[in-house]
């Protein structure tokens, strides 16, 4: 029977170290001579190489896990998405939590993965205040940890996130250069850092262009979801503010306004633009398709994993990675209605939705 060839065989055949074979193997860089050389070898010994060994050589699972509230979520499934691409080039398997499966919160099973060292690394994909603990428990157990736009400020771990005041700037430009001067925004959850930063962002740039967003302008959403904006709809179309450009902090939140705006009669954007943040693809298909600034999702799914992966290659490195998101401007954005014409008549104070300073 022949003998099955090893790692140390394609080594010695090649002329190389057996640790320059493994780096090539791991996907780590060699010269493109060197790759070539030990393509060729690998492929004329019928060289495979076996993962189980490997893993277990080293005291690892061969899987990673990724955390989310819900992976029914259309953002994290284009995230998801990233994440499998990359995966498909590492012989990785993955493991996938979703937080708030059957509709209440339960992150036991997470924990039992980080003490059980059932993985070898955690994504955790749009992290908030309550997964602090599961944060600190991956920490303590030097589990190697990346967090995908976070909505809170993390240090001790890697963390992707998004230039979410560049992406609200970038709003106030697009609505000003059609000719709008009277804003009003419509944020997350009180405690969002994201929704601070895009109001902020909108804020600064509107104030570049002499253009104040006043605060009884400013309303904040308990969710991030369309029902919430639904909700916020409707009290908002009640109050008929003077305002010809309303911002809301994500998609969900947009498409669930327009809900409202359609069943009241109110034309979007002849009357009304409105605009959103993420770039969900529910977006382009609704009607009329939704303005919004895009996340590189799918993009930042591929970035986390290659950093989770080298991560558990080679401990120790805490990196902080910004994207950008750019706009797409749609059909719910257009230039102001003439004066006169699609004011709201009798504006009134609205009821209290919640605000954000």
């Amino acid at each position: 029977m022949t003998k099955k060839p090893t790692i140390t065989t394609v080594a010695e055949r090649a002329g190389v170290a057996v640790s320059t074979v493994s780096r090539f193997l791991n996907g780590r860089y060699v010269s493109p001579a060197l790759r070539a050389r030990l393509s060729e070898v690998i492929g004329e010994l019928g060289y495979s190489r076996s993962w189980t060994a490997r893993n277990l050589s080293l005291g690892r699972r061969g899987s990673i896990g990724v955390v989310v509230d819900s992976s029914e979520d259309p953002w994290f499934v284009l995230l998801l998405s990233g994440i499998e691409e990359e995966l498909a080039t590492r012989d990785c398997s993955l493991m996938l939590a979703s937080l708030e499966l059957g509709g209440r919160y339960e992150p036991a099973r997470v924990s039992d993965w980080i003490r059980d060292r059932r993985v070898d690394g955690l994504i955790l994909a749009k992290s908030q205040r309550r997964e602090r603990a599961l944060i600190h428990l991956a920490v303590e157990a030097h589990l190697p940890t990346v967090a995908v736009v976070p909505d809170e400020a993390l240090q001790e771990v890697q963390v992707l996130h998004l230039d979410n005041i560049e992406a609200g700037a970038t709003i106030a430009r697009h609505l000003v250069e059609l000719g709008h001067t009277r804003f009003a925004f419509a944020g997350g959850p009180d405690h969002s850092i994201d929704s601070k930063h895009r109001l902020r962002g909108l804020r600064e740039g509107l104030a570049a262009q002499g253009i104040e967003l006043p605060a009884a302008h400013v309303f904040s959403c308990p969710q991030w979801d369309v029902a919430a904006g639904t909700t916020f709809g409707r009290t908002f179309l009640d109050a008929r503010l003077p305002v010809t450009a309303l911002v809301l902090a994500n998609d969900a939140l947009a498409l669930g306004f327009m809900r409202v705006a359609h069943e009241r009669g109110v034309r979007v954007p002849q009357s009304l633009s409105v605009a959103g943040f993420d770039g969900l693809p529910a977006g382009a298909i609704a009607w009329p398709s939704l303005t919004t600034v895009a996340q590189p999702t799918r993009e930042m799914g591929r970035v986390a994993c290659r950093r989770l992966l080298d991560t558990i290659d080679d401990p120790g490195r805490i990196e902080r990675i910004q994207f950008r998101m750019d706009l797409v401007a749609r059909e719910s954005t257009a230039a102001p209605p003439p004066p006169g014409r699609g004011k709201a008549a009798a504006p009134r104070r609205p009821k209290r939705v919640g605000r954000q300073a």
